[in-house]
């Protein structure tokens, strides 16, 4: 058996990682061996019990990501076996679908890698100087599992400056197809994966719409946030008597206004290029008012510093929703900020129903669609939190 240098935690500030978490942060280490250049530690309790093999960042705040509770590497036999295991656990939850997450980093154990999946396209992002030292292990395992046409890199985010990594994008293998199709609840979408946010859509809202569908049914809905417009059409698509659909994107508006003839459905959608806050604002000076509101911001908080200004957004943005919101119409609203916790994220809520003077019944709770799986012991990797309330 290979033997890998040690990474020995502190005896009290190691015990979060003993519990089951799999980051290792700088201050929680006690003892490092000399890698000689590898990046492929075994990490153990002060007592000296093995937690399991661990990818170091050595730059980063996050010093060691686990990703394995046994001594083997990180080669590409390993990436290969686990991007098998994801999509085996996908299919078994019934989640291979034409489009959906293939690998969710940590949750998968393959932390800094997220592959999502569009029909016969796959887009990568590494967010890791581990993985990103990996990409040809990377490409070539995900031929042979997936087989896809063309595998497209979006390692345009802000993670990577935490590991001294530049942004990178681009095509990597085959023919690119964008904007693709998106197969979702019964509609299908347009999503730009070359230059749209994140790897082109947002996966992770799946289940959420497919959970209301039945309460769409001859409402006005009202899309805030509404990217290439998968509430807008879905609601419209499933019983809606009509949406409107506002983002500050003229992108993704223009996508958003192709699927809706693609649907069939530009009579009853209408899609706008502006500030959310500011059509709330003329809304509220013009008495409108809508029975159906989705308010799905991007992250306000993509830092732990960021967490109180953030809530006052998130509370300031449902207030002016709630305002609009005809009695017994429904407001979802969602936080994808991982530094946000859902109680925080519930309590901000609250003080804006209390500041708008409505009462609210909370009759759904949702997070991300199970192909965005969330690692026990990394409550990190629950990011996105969902509510929906029903106004008395």
């Amino acid at each position: 058996m290979k033997k890998f240098p040690r990474l020995v935690l502190k005896s009290g500030e190691g015990r979060r990682v003993e519990r089951g978490h799999l980051w290792v942060f700088s201050n929680e280490m006690a003892q490092l061996d000399e890698t000689q250049g590898g990046d492929e530690v075994g990490v153990f309790s002060a007592r000296g019990r093995f937690l399991g093999n661990a990818l170091l960042s050595p730059s980063a705040l996050i010093r060691a990501r686990i990703y394995a509770r046994q001594a083997v590497s990180c080669d590409a036999g390993f990436i290969g076996a686990r991007l098998t295991d994801a999509l085996n656990y996908r299919c078994a939850i019934g989640y291979a679908r034409q489009s959906f997450r293939l690998c969710h980093s940590e949750a998968d154990f393959l932390p800094g890698l997220v592959v999502d999946v569009y029909g016969a396209q796959t887009v990568i992002q590494i967010s890791t100087k581990a993985m990103d030292d990996r990409r040809p292990l990377i490409l070539d395992a995900l031929q042979k599992v997936m087989a896809p046409s063309s595998i497209y890199e979006r390692s345009d985010v802000p993670l990577r400056e935490l590991e001294g990594l530049s942004q990178v994008k681009g095509l990597l293998f085959g023919n690119l197809t964008s904007p693709v199709e998106i197969e979702e609840n019964g509609v299908t979408l347009l999503a730009d994966i070359a230059e749209g946010q994140k790897t082109g859509y947002f996966l992770d809202m799946v289940e959420n719409r497919r959970r209301l569908i039945s309460c769409f049914k001859g409402r006005h809905v009202l899309d805030l946030f509404c990217y290439v417009g998968a509430w807008s059409l879905c609601s419209a698509a499933h019983g809606a008597a009509d949406a409107i659909g506002v983002d500050s994107s003229a992108p993704a508006i223009a996508l958003a206004r192709r699927s809706a003839e693609r649907n069939t459905l530009a009579e009853k959608c209408r899609f706008l290029d502006m500030d959310a806050f500011d059509f709330l604002k003329g809304c509220h000076e013009r008495g409108e008012r809508f029975d159906f509101i989705v308010v799905d911001p991007p992250p306000f908080a993509r830092r732990k510093k960021d967490v109180k200004s953030a809530l006052a957004a998130y509370r300031d943005i449902n207030l002016r929703a709630m305002r609009l919101l005809a009695p017994g119409g429904i407001l979802a609203t969602a936080s994808c900020s991982h530094n946000v916790t859902p109680e925080d994220f519930l309590q901000a809520l609250t003080l804006a129903t209390r500041d708008a003077r409505v009462d609210l019944r909370l009759f759904f709770t949702g997070a991300q669609s199970p192909d965005h799986p969330v690692h026990s012991g990394t409550p990190e990797s629950a990011y996105l939190k969902f509510f929906a309330f029903m106004r008395m």
